[in-house]
């Protein structure tokens, strides 16, 4: 009877593939319950996935321009701008990838006829004095996940190698009206499932700064894209750090909003209530700039529906500014040299005048661990049918999409109830501090034939290190925000990672403007030629 209940795809595996999973979950689970084990009968799930936080309420009146962050998002683009059209700017980065991306391996796809064809049209727009928007002309690359029209919506994959988006995804209709230009399509992580970009079907996304080197992932392709200079503008989804893990590993910024401040319409899914979709640039007001065309209610995601930000005036400076740097985020082991530059990262924002001081934290282990528990189900979820065509997904996925099979139900409800705990208790944490920061991962960029590092004395796996705290972000539905902060003694960069209250993303990213010009990051890596350099 238990046997018949089960899913058909469960029944398909052999014994020993069941026992590996079993084991693999065993951990997870273990974690969860244990947490759960704490729960009371008062502990209902949590009604939504999106945040709680300040931004329920609006505080201070409506939010007043600073010069600084005005200043910054005014000239967002411009220094790839300078004189040239748009048209010329699009001939230089298709050059630019013709030449560098068989070394990177960061575009599946480049669409460079209709690319120039966009292009004259805003330069067209631009000559008449009827600019689009923030993002006129601004070449931008699309993460192989979300729907442009036309276009494969494969997720890099050769399960879904058919299929062809009948639409756009709600994320790319708002950059059109922008006035952005579509590039092309970035390699992934197969699905969005996994943190390399170590890709079975289209090979290995390479990082820019060391060819011998992950660019971490999901998004590593438009982290890529961006860090080798062959687009100024990247979209990336996040659902356990995809957009700010190879941010982070690639030296530039990314961006994962508040679950519902953006819409997931049009998006290949992953995990339903931890999905989001977010930019990947060169600096915070470039960001700013992208979440400003992209955020907003959209009737066909129910997610953003109500989830308007709250107008918090933004700061003038750091100065201030209560920064927690909660303990278990710094607690464990990190590579010697990430730890040095996080430091700095902190003194520098001291010497800024932010006051940053260390705050307790629930456990991250147990949220890592219920996180993952919670993904690994709700991707399950959405793949299942697709397991019974073999090798058209890749081991690994393949694998996480089994283990998802296994989940039992009460777990993935307990989880839901963990979920409503600790946000409320990170948002009473809000009540004292402005932001949270972290480092973005312990580890630099591992290699690709040798992904394992040294922490702690002991030598471990740098591919599960590298989303150990930034997984705990999504299940929250908080913004978070990545900025590059240094170099470590191999010249790989290191990040930092900034949290705030739910949908205060428009202020994060005003404080991010600010961040910057304290951590006076501007390294790029090797032989990188920019159109405004």
């Amino acid at each position: 009877m238990a046997e018949a209940l089960e899913s058909p795809w469960l029944r398909a595996l052999s014994s020993q593939q069941r026992h590996q999973h079993e084991e693999a979950l065993r951990p997870l689970l273990q974690q969860l319950r244990e947490a759960s084990g704490k729960l009371t009968l008062r502990d209902l799930p949590a009604a939504s996935a999106r945040p709680l936080g300040r931004a329920m309420t609006a505080e201070g009146g409506e939010a007043q321009p600073v010069p600084a962050v005005a200043d910054a998002l005014r000239t967002a683009f411009s220094g790839w701008r300078r004189q040239r059209t748009a048209e010329e700017w699009c001939q230089w980065l298709l050059r630019e990838i013709g030449k560098r991306n068989p070394d990177v391996n960061a575009f599946s796809h480049v669409y460079a006829d209709d690319a120039l064809q966009a292009a004259r049209q805003m330069d067209v727009a631009r000559g008449s004095g009827r600019p689009w928007g923030a993002l006129h002309g601004v070449p931008v690359a699309v993460k192989d996940n979300i729907a442009v029209k036309g276009w494969p919506l494969t997720g890099s994959s050769k399960v879904l190698a058919q299929q062809r988006a009948d639409g756009d995804a709600t994320v790319i209709t708002r950059l059109r009206h922008s006035g952005a230009v579509l590039l092309g399509q970035t390699v992934m992580h197969e699905l969005a499932f996994g943190m390399t970009s170590i890709n079975p079907h289209l090979g290995a996304v390479r990082n820019p700064w060391d060819p011998t080197r992950i660019c971490g992932g999901s998004s590593g392709g438009s982290a890529a894209a961006v860090a080798a200079g062959l687009a100024p503008l990247a979209l990336g989804s996040d659902t356990g750090g995809s957009i700010r893990c190879p941010a982070a590993l690639c030296g530039i910024t990314g961006f994962k909003p508040s679950f519902g401040a953006v819409s997931r319409q049009g998006v290949l899914p992953l995990g339903g209530s931890l999905d989001t979709v977010g930019p990947l640039a060169r600096s915070a007001a470039e960001c700013l700039a992208a979440f400003q065309a992209l955020q907003g209610e959209d009737p066909e995601d129910e997610a953003t529906w109500g989830a308007t930000g709250a107008a918090r005036p933004a700061p003038a400076s750091l100065a201030g500014l209560r920064i927690g740097l909660p303990r278990p985020y710094f607690d464990g082991a990190m590579e010697e040299g990430v730890r040095q530059q996080v430091n700095l990262a902190v003194e520098r924002l001291q010497r800024a005048g932010a006051r940053v001081e260390n705050v307790a934290f629930p456990d991250l282990d147990a949220i890592n661990a219920v996180a993952s528990i919670a993904l690994l189900a709700e991707a399950a979820s959405f793949f299942q049918s697709h397991l019974a065509q073999g090798a058209s997904i890749g081991e690994d996925v393949r694998g996480r999409f089994e283990q998802g099979l296994l989940v039992p139900a009460v777990d993935w409800v307990n989880a839901q109830r963990l979920r409503a705990r600790w946000k409320r208790e990170v948002a009473a944490i809000f009540q004292q501090w402005d932001l949270l920061l972290t480092p973005a991962s312990p580890v630099v960029a591992p290699r690709i034939d040798d992904p394992y590092t040294l922490m702690g004395g002991q030598r471990v796996d740098a591919r599960t290190a590298i989303s150990r705290y930034l997984r705990s972000f999504n299940f929250l539905g908080l913004p978070a925000l990545v900025l590059p902060c240094g170099l470590d003694a191999a010249r790989l960069p290191v990040a930092v990672q900034f949290v705030s209250p739910g949908f205060t993303d428009e202020w994060l990213l005003q404080v991010g403007v600010l961040a910057e010009a304290a951590l006076e990051f501007t390294a790029t890596p090797p032989g990188v030629l920019r159109m405004d350099g």
